[in-house]
């Protein structure tokens, strides 16, 4: 059991390499993700900005419709000022031209705040139109070197599933069996260290008895409180691993 034992961990090692692989291709994934999102956003925002800037730009022409229809009347009430008949036709007269130049003054001024809206409007379009120029830019860099990278965590996937489809040859299937299920279970390590009487998994006591079986690696053993497989574990195993990663 002891050989099953060694070869499940370097099986185990594989697995973890293929873990962090998997992790940083999500990782590429989800960066781009963020980007392409912060993208959509600003250009549902620009979308939004011109449609807001049209409006103001229609709002702009009605009161300039406006502006000159209110022009037209005061003409033609200055040339009936000029040939009305009686006083109380007079003041009348006089009056529609007061009202139509209070109306003329506050659509020039209305004016004046659509122009003014217009034109901050128009600055805000353009340096959203720059920001999503800039990202488009940055997008496509990111996006080049993430296939550059992907394509080599692709090749270390596949080099590694090699590996680990050898590594688990020589395992018996219900250690094969027991260990897959736990990995299903439980992310990361499915075996651990047994030492000094604890798990290294869980740092759980281990009862004696059962760690002495650990000891001896003649059975496969399973931690009580976090249900991993345990080997033993002393500074000759730590060295040999040490020795291992430094290899590989």
């Amino acid at each position: 059991m002891k050989d099953q034992l060694k070869l499940l961990r370097n099986a185990q090692s594989i697995d973890l390499y293929l873990d962090e692989r998997h992790r940083a291709k999500e990782e590429i994934f989800h960066q781009l993700q963020e980007h392409k999102a912060t993208l959509n956003m600003l250009a549902v925002d620009l979308d939004s900005q011109k449609a807001s800037l049209g409006e103001t730009i229609e709002l702009r022409a009605r009161r300039e419709e406006e502006l000159q229809e209110a022009a037209e009347r005061h003409t033609l009430s200055k040339e009936r000022l000029m040939s009305v008949a009686s006083t109380k036709e007079y003041n009348a007269v006089e009056k529609e031209m007061e009202s139509l130049k209070k109306k003329t003054d506050e659509t020039r001024e209305q004016l004046d705040h659509l122009k003014e809206a217009i034109e901050i409007n128009e600055r805000a379009i353009a340096e959203k139109q720059d920001k999503i120029a800039d990202l488009t830019r940055q997008i496509d860099e990111v996006e080049k070197d993430a296939e550059g990278k992907i394509a080599i965590l692709d090749k270390q996937i596949d080099e590694a599933k090699v590996k680990l489809k050898e590594s688990r040859t020589n395992l018996k299937s219900n250690v094969v069996r027991r260990y897959d299920f736990i990995r299903s279970r439980r992310p990361g390590e499915a075996i651990v260290g047994a030492r000094d009487g604890y798990c290294t998994g869980c740092f759980m006591s281990l009862p004696p008895q059962l760690f002495n079986q650990v000891h001896r690696g003649s059975t496969l053993e399973i931690c009580p409180s976090c249900q991993r497989i345990l080997f033993y574990q002393d500074d000759d195993t730590d060295a040999a691993d040490q020795s291992g990663q430094a290899q590989a």
